[in-house]
């Protein structure tokens, strides 16, 4: 009708005034009266208190107005036409813009949490007061897309959208968008058990504590970069369909609450510097890997940044365990002979990170910031994880070595020595450990411990066959013959009393050493008696072999703890 109108009154002036002066002086007359028509019409529905959305014909009437005055605008600006005039239909315009903003959050922000929106892998804490605390469970299945807004409020705010945009306030409209989420995404964040401000939060807080947000944290950020992210991108196009410029600037504007989460992150990388603290990271490492491959484009770069410095902290470890083992005191050795906390310490260690050692064998290849990756075959014995875990257990043997030194007294060393090597040997044999350091690897720490085996023998049980070689020495003088066995007798008492106290943490190298000493001594001992016999000497004056080998064997089991 506006146009109709206009139509007419431009035909009048031409008339009057000639076709060409009368159609500059008509069209800017009747964009006069256009501006003025448009004016009343639009400022009836301004001047609505309730949302204009609240009736499907006064949404359509007012976006027919508003597309009716960003055309004539559109036109007059291709003419040479009065600039008053033209500031005027683009403060009208920037009115209408200001109201098609209002009800542009109002569409999108009145829409609240729902538990069929894809939640309902969300449980509390078992506490029964107010303060409880919401965990993510476990997803396993993320290909979700969650429908944030119903369709027909998507719908409505796609006409708003293209108007605002179609007007040139397209930015304002991507803003308003992430404003009018922000308290939805808020929400989910916090039903997730976490929220934007960890790092600031736990700043001085116990590692245990920190251990606590971190297993809130990781499947936390899963559901965020496999779902809610995902789904804000998807409800973005959605609104913003056929502008990808405003749909990804709404996107970016709008998730910057999710991606506070991940600073966490980082502050937890430059925490955990003990050992104690690796298997948190690796995890935390893992769940970042885990996102890269469907991470958006905007936010790649900071995902991969943060898992470099995951994985910076984890060589760090590895290295702080050496240091540790290094630095362990050599005087704290069990007086007993058994096995040392630190070895107990180190294995249980290694066998742990076996759990992880495809990340842990990624990480050791790795060299952070180069784009090409390598193959990685963790079960080779070459891999950089065996020769980092070779280097460990050496360092420890190392170590064990000092320790051994402080008893000054070589069998007790040597059954330190034996005891922490059988276990370490124990706990390679019974895990991946075995497969991951190899054949050789468990050969060479085999060759000493029986090394040490035979050292001990050498060390107490040598002296015992000294003696027994200087009775056979002495066979042309019985009593001397008596003497050297008393000494003998004797002496394996002496020795049975002192390490009867030491421990033997296997009862089969009880049994296997049991089976070495008598070997050696009865033998010795039976034809030392032989010898002794033919010289005519008195029964009693000696052991029958049985009975030493009974105490032999007495002194094993005795040892066996």
């Amino acid at each position: 009708l506006l146009l109709r109108t206009q139509e007419v009154h431009i035909l009048k002036v031409i008339d009057l005034h000639g076709p060409k002066n009368g159609y500059f002086i008509a069209l800017v007359t009747g964009m006069e009266d256009t501006l003025q028509a448009l004016d009343d019409l639009i400022s009836q529905f301004l001047g609505l208190e309730r949302s204009l959305w609240s009736s499907s014909d006064d949404a359509d009437a007012f976006l027919e107005a508003v597309d009716e005055l960003t055309s004539t605008i559109h036109d007059l600006e291709k003419t040479s036409a009065d600039h008053v005039l033209l500031e005027s239909f683009d403060l009208l315009l920037e009115r209408c813009s200001s109201r098609l903003k209002d009800e542009f959050q109002r569409l999108i922000g009145t829409s609240g949490f729902d538990d069929n929106h894809g939640y309902h892998d969300i449980k509390k804490s078992h506490n029964d007061d107010d303060s409880h605390t919401l965990v993510a469970l476990p997803i396993r299945n993320f290909d979700i897309i969650i429908d944030a807004l119903p369709e027909d409020v998507i719908i409505e705010a796609n006409r708003i959208a293209r108007r605002m945009i179609a007007a040139g306030f397209g930015d304002s409209c991507a803003e308003t968008y992430a404003s009018a989420r922000r308290s939805f995404i808020d929400e989910s964040i916090s039903r997730l058990g976490v929220h934007a401000h960890l790092a600031e939060t736990f700043k001085t807080a116990p590692w245990a504590e920190l251990e606590t947000q971190i297993r809130h944290w990781i499947p936390a950020i899963r559901v965020v970069f496999h779902i809610l992210i995902p789904s804000e991108h998807h409800l973005c196009n959605c609104i913003f369909e056929g502008f990808a410029s405003y749909s990804d600037l709404a996107f970016a504007t709008a998730c910057k609450a999710f991606l506070q989460l991940l600073p966490f992150a980082k502050f937890i990388a430059a925490s955990g510097q003990n050992p104690e603290c690796l298997f948190c990271i690796v995890d935390m490492y893992d769940v970042l890997t885990d996102i890269l491959p469907v991470m958006d484009e905007a936010f790649d770069h900071e995902v991969a940044a943060l898992r470099e410095c995951l994985g910076l902290s984890i060589k760090g470890i590895f290295m702080a365990l050496e240091n540790l083992i290094r630095c362990d005191p050599s005087e704290s050795a069990p007086t007993d002979g058994g096995v040392h906390p630190i070895t107990r310490y180190v294995m249980n260690y290694l066998m742990a990170a076996c759990v992880s050692r495809h990340t842990l064998e990624e990480v050791l290849l790795l060299e952070f910031g180069c784009a090409e990756t390598y193959p990685i075959d963790p079960d080779r014995p070459t891999s950089s994880l065996a020769v980092r875990f070779a280097w460990i257990v050496d360092v420890l043997m190392e170590n064990l070595g000092s320790k051994s030194k402080v008893y000054g007294h070589v069998p007790l060393s040597c059954v330190f020595l034996i005891n922490n090597g059988i276990y370490i040997m124990k706990k390679v044999n019974g895990c991946e450990l075995k497969i991951l350091l190899g054949e050789d690897w468990t050969r060479v720490i085999s060759s000493k411990v029986r090394r040490w085996v035979l050292e001990y023998r050498r060390a107490t049980w040598g002296k015992a066959i000294s003696i027994l070689e200087m009775a056979r020495g002495s066979e042309g003088s019985p009593n001397i013959m008596i003497e050297k066995l008393n000494h003998f007798h004797n002496f394996v008492e002496a020795v049975c009393q002192v390490q009867s106290r030491w421990v033997l943490v296997e009862k089969k190298q009880a049994v296997d050493l049991s089976n070495f000493v008598e070997e050696l001594v009865i033998p010795v001992y039976r034809d030392t008696i032989e010898t002794l016999k033919v010289t005519g000497a008195g029964r009693e004056s000696y052991m029958q072999s049985e009975e030493v080998k009974s105490r032999i064997q007495q002194l094993f089991k005795a040892m066996v703890r």
